[in-house]
């Protein structure tokens, strides 16, 4: 028969059994479920990446390089024009190599300034002598041939029909802009000086910085950036082009992809800014470009907006530098969000896949599709994961990020199948403007279907790469989509289930030996 002490004493245990039951029972529930979560999100992985491995966005880009540094005259292949690209070449045909007497008719310098970005992405992901040089051909070529002052045209007594004649006027102070010539360009147009052109060169010329400082200084940055603030008027709005011979600023033609590429030229040049009055004043203005683009695309049907990724590039990186309980941040914010679905709506899932192959204009032109790319994975890093995707096309609504996951992957296998592999004319590396190409007119090979092509992949390698990462943080997600409503979400609370488990254990556990004291 038990007396009074050990009838107590076992109750007391019994009571422990209990106490401990509850919380290791919720311990192993949320740990269970993080490893299904896990696993199934690593199957999901698995399927998904069947198509776009990192092994083949490596080669793209490796071989995109390539080509891009070919295309890059040296001083002995182009005396004249050291650091100009060939802007245009041809699969079936030998790529040129001498341009003492070759001579291209026609020249883009937004193009030009493009290529050295995407150049200076690949350099930063493997830096590489022959890059660099290539890199530094082309800032050396843009700065000599296309960079100067700003006439004031108001200073002229007669209109000026000899586009020589503005260079002999007084200039604006501290403006400087990316001048197109007729020796440059080929055409027979006068002098002009582009807002892309100047937020290309901004974004060209930081990324040299980054690369190698001292380049340029800031005061000549800073004019470029001023030349940018001086195009844009009271609502955000821009004049796109400067023609002396015209009266100067010429209003008689827009641009609404010249904003975008303003903006994050200011973007980069603020990223560099040591003085914190002038950083505030470049992003301001390039805040005040979206809000503009976003007063006009707000009330558009989607099919109406243009697929404006140098806007999204320049949200992206322009987001983080706002006050997220601003007014601005929100405006900047809608507008991404709403040209991400512009980007999308004009087809359906089955549509992209079967019909298209991935191509998002139906035609088989690869630079579209491309340009989209980089827009979409740009904005991954600011869309929420509670914005839903809905289209005419299809009878059911999805998240947007699982929908711009769906579509990013397609596109980019698109992109991945159009570039030449071979070692025929020279011309490996290179992204025709059609796939497949089905004459010779659709093997023609432009920088800038090369350069956004590369782009775009840097951009898909490094998200899945991050991916990557933080499935390893996850305890073995892999997931590369990690656009999934769901998944992550619950992923996460399993874990915070998993944490109070551990602490309710511990602090029941030093109690008890507390209790165990008295007894």
């Amino acid at each position: 028969m038990l007396n009074a002490k050990e009838i107590y004493v076992r109750a007391r245990v019994g009571v422990k059994r209990g106490t401990f039951l509850w919380p290791s029972l919720l311990l192993v529930v949320a740990i269970l479920s993080v490893l299904t979560l896990s696993v199934v999100d690593a199957e999901s992985a698995e399927s998904d990446s069947d198509e776009v491995s990192l092994a083949k966005l490596s080669g793209f880009i490796t071989l995109a390089t390539s080509y891009l540094v070919r295309v890059s005259h040296t001083e002995h292949q182009d005396p004249q024009n050291t650091g100009k690209f060939t802007y245009i070449a041809y699969l079936d045909e030998d790529l040129p190599l001498d341009f003492t007497h070759h001579k291209q008719k026609a020249y883009n310098l937004l193009r030009h300034n493009g290529a050295i970005y995407s150049m200076a992405l690949s350099y930063g992901r493997n830096p590489d002598e022959e890059v660099l040089e290539a890199i530094e051909r082309s800032v050396a070529y843009l700065k000599r041939e296309a960079i100067g002052p700003v006439p004031d045209v108001s200073a002229a007594e007669d209109v000026m029909d000899d586009q020589n004649h503005w260079q002999d006027l007084p200039t604006i102070p501290n403006l400087l802009a990316a001048w197109e010539t007729k020796g440059m360009t080929g055409d027979q147009d006068s002098a002009k000086a582009k807002l892309g052109g100047a937020g290309l060169a901004l974004i060209a010329l930081v990324s040299m910085e980054q690369i190698t400082p001292g380049v340029s200084d800031m005061t000549y940055l800073r004019s470029l950036g001023e030349f940018i603030k001086y195009m844009q008027h009271e609502d955000g709005s821009f004049t796109c082009r400067y023609i002396p011979s015209e009266g100067g600023r010429e209003d008689g033609w827009t641009s609404l992809y010249y904003p975008g590429e303003a903006a994050l030229g200011l973007v980069y040049l603020s990223s560099m800014e040591t003085d914190e009055v002038l950083k505030q004043k470049w992003i301001n203005v390039a805040a005040k470009a979206i809000m503009y683009l976003e007063s006009i695309r707000r009330t558009q049907e989607l099919t109406e907006i243009e697929s404006d990724h140098w806007a999204l590039l320049a949200t992206r990186q322009l987001l983080p530098l706002l006050d997220q309980k601003s007014k601005e941040y929100w405006l900047v914010y809608d507008h991404g969000v709403r040209v991400v679905k512009a980007m999308m709506a004009g087809h359906s899932k089955q549509e992209l896949k079967e019909e298209s192959k991935g191509c998002f204009t139906f035609d088989g032109r690869t630079c579209p599709t491309a340009t989209r790319m980089e827009g979409l994975i740009a904005a991954l890093s600011f869309v929420r994961p509670s914005e839903m995707f809905a289209s005419d096309r299809e009878d059911h609504a999805e998240t947007l990020l699982d929908r711009m996951h769906h579509d990013i992957k397609l596109g980019i296998s698109f992109l991945i199948e159009s570039q030449d592999t071979s070692t025929m004319h020279n011309m490996h590396g290179g992204v025709p403007v059609r796939y497949p190409s089905a004459n010779s007119k659709a093997m023609e090979v432009r920088v800038d279907y090369v350069q956004h092509s590369m782009s775009a992949m840097i951009a898909y390698e490094n998200l899945l790469k991050k991916s990557s990462a933080k499935g390893r943080m996850l305890g073995g997600l892999s997931r590369v989509t990690t656009g999934s409503m769901y998944g992550e979400q619950w992923i996460l609370v399993g874990m915070l289930v998993a944490a109070i488990a551990v602490v309710v254990l511990l602090t029941t556990k030093k109690r008890e030996k507390k209790r165990s004291k008295h007894v």
